[in-house]
């Protein structure tokens, strides 16, 4: 969940018009809570589900699981039974641009994330963002919250 949270957070923030990085998180934090409603709703999560997952905790629930499941399916990281990899470099694409060298970093995670499946969709929200992290942890890479 780091990545995908944190990177969509950080997408949205460099486009927004702030004063300051910490406006600019705050401002995209909203927006993601707006944006995670459908998948609230539908996965029957709560209000501490939705800060629970914009805040990087693990899942720890199957409401929770489902829930990143959902939010993983919105932004086409999953299809629901395994990692979507056309969709992490889209996305990737929409953060990190023209950057030669942070693209090919995503195509390495990518690429070694890309036999993630299971046949459980909320289970394998959480197989994805711990192959998503393992695979940052080993290139050094720490998302800020």
């Amino acid at each position: 969940m780091k990545i995908f949270v944190c990177l969509i957070i950080l997408f949205v923030a460099a486009r927004l018009e702030a004063n300051s990085d910490e406006e600019k998180k705050a401002q995209a934090k909203e927006m993601m809570r707006g944006m995670a409603e459908e998948c609230k709703k539908k996965e029957g999560a709560t209000d501490e589900d939705v800060e629970a997952l914009l805040e990087d905790k693990t899942p720890e629930t199957e409401v929770q699981k489902c829930f990143l499941s959902c939010f993983q399916h919105q932004f086409q990281i999953s299809d629901g039974k395994r990692f979507n990899k056309d969709g992490f470099m889209q996305l990737s694409a929409m953060m990190f641009g023209e950057d030669q060298e942070k693209m090919a970093t995503a195509e390495e995670i990518a690429e070694e994330c890309s036999s993630v499946e299971n046949a459980d969709r909320c289970q394998l929200s959480v197989d994805i963002k711990e192959c998503v992290e393992k695979a940052m942890d080993k290139r050094g890479i720490k998302m800020e919250k």
